[in-house]
Formats: C-alpha cells, sequence, structure tokens
C-alpha cells in the first residue's frame, strides 16, 4: 500500500495493522448490507405480491407499507455493498484503472440514490425509541449525500486526495447502517437490553462511530504536503 509506505504519521506495521483490521470489519459489514438488502427486497416483492406473514414484528412491519421504497433502498443498497469497497481496493485500482473509473461512474450515482432513500425513509418510516432518533437519521443521510456530492466536484476539479476523503466519508456513513443491525440484533438485544433501549443505543452510536473510524484513518494517511491542484500521472489513480 503506497499510501501507508508514504505515510510517516504511524510507523509502517502499525498501520498494515490497522488496514488489515480494518479491511475485515469493512468487508464483513459490507456483507450484511448486501444480506440484509438482498433479504429486504425479496420480502417487499412479496409484499407487493400481497404476501404478508400473519404474524410480524413491528420493525418488519415498517416495509410492508412501504415497499417500493424498501425495495429502490435496498437494490441500491446491494450496489453499494458490492463496488464500495472495490473503490478502496488500492491494488485493484492500481491494476485496472479504467475498471476503477466505469465503476466508480456507477457507484457514485447509486449511492446518491441510496443515501436519497435513506433520507426519504428516515422521514416517512416509523421511528423507535427517543423522539430526535428521526432527526438523526436524516442528518446521517443528507450528509452521505454531501459527502458523495462534494467528492464529485472534487474529481471533477482533479483534486484526487480530497476525493478519496470524501468518498470514505460517504461510505462510511452507509455502513453505519450494518453497524446498527450489527449491534441491534447480534449485541444489545441477546444481550438482555430491551428493544426501545437498543435501538435509542445503536442509533446514537453507529454512525459517528464509523464516520469517526474513516476519519481518523484518513488522518493517518493523509499526505503531509499537498497541493491544492495535485496531477496525476495518466493512467494511475490516486492512492486509498
Amino acid at each position: 500500500m503506497k499510501i501507508i509506505t508514504d505515510n510517516k504519521v504511524l510507523p509502517k506495521p502499525a498501520l498494515m495493522t490497522i488496514a488489515t483490521l480494518g479491511w475485515a470489519f469493512l468487508l464483513y459489514m459490507a456483507w450484511v448490507i448486501l444480506n440484509d438488502s438482498i433479504v429486504r427486497t425479496g420480502f417487499s416483492i412479496a409484499v407487493l405480491q400481497g404476501k404478508v406473514p400473519l404474524e410480524i414484528n413491528p420493525f418488519i412491519d415498517r416495509y410492508t407499507a412501504h415497499p417500493l421504497q424498501t425495495i429502490g433502498h435496498c437494490v441500491s443498497g446491494v450496489i453499494f455493498a458490492v463496488l464500495g469497497p472495490l473503490q478502496f481496493a488500492a491494488p485493484l485500482r492500481r491494476k485496472f484503472p479504467i475498471a476503477h473509473r466505469i465503476s466508480g461512474r456507477i457507484f457514485l450515482p447509486v449511492a446518491l440514490v441510496s443515501g436519497v432513500f435513506g433520507l426519504t425513509m428516515s422521514v416517512s418510516f416509523p421511528m423507535f425509541g427517543y423522539s430526535f432518533n428521526q432527526l438523526i437519521g436524516v442528518v446521517a443521510s443528507l450528509l452521505m449525500i454531501f459527502a458523495f456530492v462534494h467528492a464529485f466536484r472534487l474529481v471533477r476539479q482533479r483534486r484526487f486526495a480530497e476525493h478519496r476523503e470524501w468518498m470514505m466519508r460517504g461510505f462510511a456513513i452507509g455502513m453505519g447502517v450494518a453497524l446498527f443491525r450489527v449491534l441491534l440484533n447480534d449485541v444489545l438485544q441477546p444481550m438482555g437490553m430491551s428493544f426501545t433501549d437498543s435501538w435509542n443505543v445503536v442509533t446514537a452510536v453507529s454512525f459517528p462511530a464509523t464516520l469517526g473510524a474513516a476519519e481518523i484513518w484518513i488522518r493517518l494517511t493523509r499526505p503531509k504536503k499537498r497541493s491544492v491542484g495535485e496531477a496525476v500521472p495518466p493512467g494511475v489513480q490516486p492512492q486509498a
């Protein structure tokens, strides 16, 4: 990873360890989003066909009232989970720069669509727990949309290092949904915490946690000196 070998904030072994653990976490979170999106898409299609389970919990019941929104959000979520990690894989980007640019032109608009659907769902779907939980969802969606729009503006200006940082911020916010699911279903409730209390906790910590982790990595790997409009050799993509 050239971005690690060029950086002196921490020793290379420390950065490599952080990178390895980070990639393991990222791929697991991407799998959570991918699996969840496929399951909820199938459920929403069944709802449109009139196949609604007789017994259903309030969390899942939200999708029965908004199947089209759910399908739009989840289909974009599948693409988000598959292409997102590939966009940040430096070896793939160096070896296949054209494929990276093509996948980026797919990923970025899909990520924006996913953010817009997330915003509409934050407003229209019922929320549990504290009243400000809905506000947290709205703010997270708006920040995700802003991050990707700003990343697009930066790449158009060939400010690739800053583009990388804002793409990472937008992707990290999206990954907050996966952390939300894991903490809610696999950690807090099995520990005996009630659904409402679990919802309050995961809403408060999930998005700040993933965005904070991305921000730490950005600052650890940020070049110490960077020109405003840095030049990149033809055929070579900026490092992530």
